[in-house]
């Protein structure tokens, strides 16, 4: 019985990390990999995140998607350092210059509308 119970936990937490985006009331979702697809983040309004180097995602989103009404600034380096850019819609592909190179990244919201 604890067996199943724990690997029922398991399964639904590896479900939640690669669900589609329709999943999340988030305001700016980044993906692993380009299409929107492999493990994602979710930014609520107002969130900042910064990735060290060896965590899983620095220098690891290919895709994001960006809810009507916010924002999502993405920086080079951790601590919202270095280069920059503001995305406010959906990017299947971040092409050559975004393409696994963010290491911060802050999600913020004018007229926050969910999905």
């Amino acid at each position: 019985m604890k067996k199943t119970a724990i690997l029922a936990m398991v399964v639904s937490g590896l479900a939640v990390g690669s669900a589609s985006a329709q999943d999340y009331g988030d305001a700016c979702l980044m993906f692993e990999h380009a299409g929107f697809r492999g493990e994602v983040i979710a930014m609520a309004p107002d969130q900042r995140v910064s990735f060290r180097a060896g965590q899983f995602w620095n220098d690891a989103v290919s895709s994001v998607r960006v809810a009507r009404g916010c924002t999502l600034v993405i920086f080079e380096h951790a601590r919202m350092q270095g280069a920059s850019a503001e995305i406010s819609r959906r990017v299947p592909n971040l092409g050559r210059r975004w393409n696994d190179r963010i290491s911060s990244a802050e999600c913020y919201c004018d007229d926050y509308d969910n999905y």
